[in-house]
């Protein structure tokens, strides 16, 4: 299960979003090639890998073909508005697309989000709000490029810090605002979303895209994972001049064990056991999800009889010592046994690595498991099966093309 952690901590708009994602190692191509899917044109994508503090990251930019006037609700230095259109206009051009029913879901949540907000500050009916720079082609890009990123990404659940905002006031077409801005402070409203001012920047940090796009995606709010593997760590730049290092970070962590490099070539796990004559198979299955989306090594069942021959079947969990009633507890809650019994057992291994392998599939990472001069190299199979769904092949045309390329690596 991959999860995705947003560290806040000079607030959120799309740009900065779509950055961070790109930081993390999605492919900007095939980025592109998906946006196309919005049958518009008139607009080009910037992105740059730059440092700024000596912290390298991602810059990633809308630009209109034919740019002449600066708009007022989002990016305030970059974003521009042509057309006036109306949150229907915005749901049509989205409805018409190429893209995936689940991205033009919400993509057209999070325009509904900011119509409501603009709505109800301007005292209006929602459908006579007029989205100036929001609702432009380079705002509809941005948001509906954070789903595609995030797609791509192949992230299964996000979580975030609490949002940091500016404070003082900005200078719009309608005059000046207070900073958090009044769209942003509507659509807070009726949630638990954190946000927490910093009187050290006197601008705004949190956009009215931003806040959508939290109400949309964030599942929770609080503290960095402290039980999942940490995979890769990615920056996404503001285009603000707050006073300080003006970025959202994003961090890719993965609650699977089997990601985690491994030094030593023996270590101890616990084996929990229960026998289950009297459950159907989708709450097993059920089960079976929970206990390794959990941080299980490994879940696996045996077919066996039990007394007066019923059938039935024995669900083994394979764990970390210290987790013991993390497991138990979920085995009692989530199947019907009464009762498990569990014994510690010593295992001999072989030390594991990781490393990355570029192909034309993207990147795939690969295992690297060693013992006693014996050496093995696995692709990765979530990675394999996310470049097979994405480029449109078989699992075994990334595997293959895996295993050229390390061979290719090792003849070098």
């Amino acid at each position: 299960m991959r999860t995705l952690y947003l560290d806040a901590f000079s607030g959120i708009s799309g740009d900065m979003f779509i950055g961070a994602l790109l930081d993390l190692g999605v492919d900007f191509d095939r980025f592109q090639s998906e946006l196309a899917q919005l049958h518009v044109s008139d607009y080009q994508l910037h992105n740059e890998r730059l440092a700024k503090n000596s912290i390298y990251g991602t810059s990633f930019d809308v630009v209109l073909n034919h740019e002449k006037d600066h708009g007022f609700i989002e990016h305030h230095d970059h974003h521009h508005h042509h057309d006036v259109r109306h949150l229907s206009d915005i749901c049509s051009l989205i409805n018409a697309s190429g893209l995936s029913e689940k991205i033009k879901k919400q993509s057209i949540a999070v325009f509904t989000e900011i119509a409501k907000a603009e709505a109800a500050v301007h005292q209006m009916p929602l459908a006579d709000v007029h989205f100036h720079e929001v609702g432009a082609m380079d705002s509809i890009v941005d948001i509906v490029g954070c789903f595609v990123a995030l797609d791509l990404l192949g992230v299964d659940d996000v979580r975030a810090s609490a949002l940091s905002d500016g404070s003082g006031f900005i200078q719009v077409a309608h005059g000046q605002m207070p900073v958090p801005v009044p769209a942003v402070m509507q659509m807070r409203i009726g949630t638990n979303i954190p946000i927490k001012q910093r009187t050290d920047v006197q601008t705004e940090l949190i956009t009215p895209t931003g806040m959508g796009l939290v109400k949309e995606i964030v599942s929770h709010f609080g503290s960095i994972p402290e039980d999942a593997i940490l995979l890769k760590t990615g920056y996404g730049f503001g285009k603000r001049e707050t006073g300080s290092f003006n970025a959202l970070r994003a961090l890719l962590f993965d609650t699977k064990k089997s990601r985690q490099t491994v030094n030593t070539d023996h270590d101890a796990v616990l084996l929990i056991e229960a026998n289950l004559d009297d459950q159907g198979g989708e709450s097993l299955g059920f089960a079976m999800d929970l206990l390794v989306d959990a941080g299980a090594l490994d879940v696996f069942f045996t077919p066996i009889y039990m007394k007066k021959n019923r059938p039935a079947c024995k669900l083994s969990v394979l764990c970390a010592p210290e987790e013991r009633d993390t497991f138990v507890n979920l085995l009692l809650r989530h199947t019907a046994t009464i009762g498990v019994r569990y014994q510690l057992m010593r295992r001999s291994i072989m030390k594991r690595q990781f490393k990355k392998v570029e192909t034309k599939y993207g990147t795939i990472r690969v295992k690297i498991a060693s013992r006693n001069g014996v050496v093995k190299q696995t692709a990765e199979y979530d990675d394999c099966a996310h470049a097979a769904r994405v480029h449109k092949v078989s699992l075994a045309d990334v595997e293959r093309e895996v295993q050229l390329q390390l061979a290719k690596l090792e003849n070098q």
